[in-house]
């Protein structure tokens, strides 16, 4: 935009040129290079103007015309410096020539670009008030003078970043950019490009993190059934690891010129990519996704009509059947007039970072957060702050699911070329998630042949029954990642065709305290005399009714019911030893009638139920501590015949 402006200054110069009849000059060799030097300017040969102009200088320095068409020129040549130079030297012959205050303009843009934030708002400043009545100019100068206080401010008040060159071998390459990492940091993936030129090729990489070395292994690629002759980049991996999307341009069929396209991974290979579709992609320009932890939001920039600036970020969700819903636009409190690119959505699932040029910065793209509010609407993005963010372009970044540390980008000119390196960073407090999040990791195997099994893992808020998320294990070798936020208790359910399913309930408190790569879940097949207890079932204290915390698990138990109709099962109610034999007994087949009744009430067929209380006959746990005695207060699930 700068450029574009100095470039328009320029024709105004020009066009004025022609009306004066006289000039800050009374040389008449140095009006005739003028005149050459006019001309050329008006075919745009800027590069062939500049010497009569300079040969009119050095006749008459105080040419004040001749100064600021050498400003303009040399700025649409790309000689930054030189342009700044020129204006100054106009600035000094007369500060209040009326056609200087585009040159205090240009020279405030400068300062403003290279950090001198200072000077920058005195030029501005200046320039405003010579344009009183114009009110789109003002507007945006405006903003940039609010950037320069802004800058000034984060500037005078650092955040500890503790920012770190990634070691060998994270940045093998001139050019590696859009980091992300699995979700127990092991695993750097990024784009790398070879070339400096746009349609050079970009490929997905990755490394794996050597704890002992301390080091990253050396870069390989992602996979040749991802990267191709195309162009393949910025990617975002689910928490699991094996679905995968990214932004691939100019060669495999799509919508528009840049498409988003996804990947599964079985086992340790990926899937040929497919075009995500016409609910995400679009005739526009789609790219750099940022998929949830789940695989089931995704977040990602489009410059397609109905946004609010020229790229804006864009979210769609998938719904109950798998299908990805028609994409959304985030919104006026996330998208500017401006860009706002590389969205990055926190394994919370609350939290997104996004870069933006649209909103309150210390210059360029700068690097934003923004919390979700219990209205469900975006919180005002909050600007990280320096040494983060600087007068640079910040565009590519990747938070950790424990919100302590990051992954991003920064680039950088050198005598050497363009170089474009990944560095870490520690968070400070003020940026970190509200809600944090852990992760588990294990296999879902048959607990008698030890086998893998492709299950699927159902994950709901107990306090409000509100579905979370779903995933399934790994059909080759059973693997599974579940994240989960902080805050709430969730209910886990696991069901695999011809098993009997298992639930588990706990926080992220809890998930902290086990070995989270060791959880295996082991289903066991279907046949008489099998047992699952229903973990997720909640009474009040001597009661028989059911808490709303249940719903979940008897939505499960109704579709195995449903979905397993030969089955015949009882529900079946214990006790722990606390109070009378007779009054345990009562008290177990009260809670266990409440659920055959709930379930028969919901269509469950009677013939496939019954139930009967056990009181503290079956205790599972003997100990008389009074904690260990509460968990024989249970409803379990037994198969008792298996229907012809």
């Amino acid at each position: 935009m700068r450029y574009l402006f100095i470039l328009l200054l320029f024709f105004v110069f020009g066009s004025s040129y022609a009306q004066y009849t006289s000039y800050h000059s009374e040389d008449k060799r140095a009006l005739r290079d003028y005149e050459e030097a006019r001309q050329l300017l008006k075919r745009a040969q800027f590069r062939e103007a500049m010497e009569p102009m300079l040969d009119a200088v050095e006749r008459d320095p105080d040419f004040i015309e001749v100064w600021l068409a050498l400003g303009s020129a040399s700025a649409n040549l790309g000689w930054d410096s030189l342009s700044f130079e020129y204006f100054q030297k106009a600035i000094r012959i007369d500060p209040d020539y009326p056609k200087s205050k585009y040159a205090y303009h240009a020279i405030g843009q400068y300062f403003y670009e290279q950090a001198i934030y200072d000077s920058a708002e005195l030029y501005l400043e200046h320039y405003i008030r010579t344009v009183p009545n114009d009110l789109v100019k003002e507007k945006s100068v405006k903003a940039i003078i609010k950037d320069c206080r802004f800058a000034q401010m984060a500037i005078a008040n650092p955040f500890d970043y503790n920012i770190k060159e990634l070691v060998a071998h994270a940045n093998s390459f001139q050019l590696q950019y859009f980091p992300a990492l699995s979700v127990d940091k092991q695993e750097l993936y990024f784009t790398r490009r070879v070339g400096m030129n746009n349609y050079d090729d970009e490929d997905i990489y990755y490394c794996v993190y050597d704890s002992t070395e301390q080091a990253w292994s050396v870069p390989k690629s992602i996979s040749d059934n991802i990267n191709s002759e195309f162009n393949e980049g910025a990617a975002s991996l689910s928490a699991d690891g094996r679905t995968l999307v990214f932004t691939s341009c100019d060669g495999r069929r799509g919508f528009g010129s840049c498409d988003i396209y996804i990947s599964e991974k079985k086992g340790d290979e990926w899937s040929r990519p497919k075009n995500i579709g016409e609910a995400i992609n679009s005739p526009g320009w789609e790219a750099q996704p940022s998929l949830s932890a789940d695989g089931r939001t995704i977040l990602f920039v489009s410059n397609r009509r109905g946004g609010h600036g020229g790229k804006d970020i864009w979210i769609s969700t998938k719904n109950k059947k798998g299908e990805w819903q028609p994409a959304l636009n985030m919104g006026k409190r996330i998208n500017s007039n401006g860009d706002e690119i590389s969205p990055f959505i926190h394994a919370n699932g609350e939290t997104i970072y996004f870069s933006s040029n649209g909103h309150e910065g210390l210059g360029g793209l700068d690097i934003y957060m923004s919390e979700i509010e219990e209205d469900s609407l975006w919180q005002f993005p909050i600007n990280l702050g320096y040494p983060l963010n600087d007068e640079h372009d910040q565009v590519s970044l990747y938070i950790a699911s424990d919100s302590k540390s990051g992954v991003y980008t920064i680039e950088k000119q050198t005598k050497q070329g363009f170089l474009s390196k990944l560095y870490s960073f520690d968070l400070p407090d003020s940026f970190q998630v509200s809600n944090e999040s852990a992760y588990l990791k294990g296999r879902v195997i048959d607990s008698e042949s030890k086998k893998p099994l492709s299950a699927e893992l159902q994950i709901f808020q107990l306090n409000n029954e509100n579905y979370y998320s779903q995933l399934e294990s790994d059909p080759i070798n059973g693997s599974y990642t579940l994240v989960l936020t902080e805050g709430k208790e969730y209910g886990i359910y696991v069901t695999c065709d011809g098993y009997m399913f298992k639930d588990f309930s706990f926080t992220i408190e809890e998930m902290r305290s086990f070995d989270r790569n060791l959880l295996d879940i082991e289903l066991d097949p279907i046949k008489v005399g099998v047992t699952s207890e229903l973990g997720n079932i909640f009474f009040d204290h001597d009661s028989y009714e059911l808490k709303k915390e249940s719903m979940s698990e008897l939505r499960v138990v109704w579709y195995f019911l449903k979905n397993n109709p030969k089955v015949q099962m009882e529900i079946a109610g214990h006790s722990d030893s606390q109070g009378s034999e007779a009054y345990n007994m009562e008290l177990s087949t009260k809670r266990a009638e409440t659920v055959h009744d709930f379930l028969i009430s919901r269509g469950i067929r009677p013939q496939q139920l019954s139930f009967q209380g056990y009181g503290e006959t079956q205790p599972k746990y003997t100990s008389e501590n009074l904690e260990i005695q509460a968990k024989n207060r249970r409803i379990e699930f037994v198969v008792k015949k298996i229907m012809e």
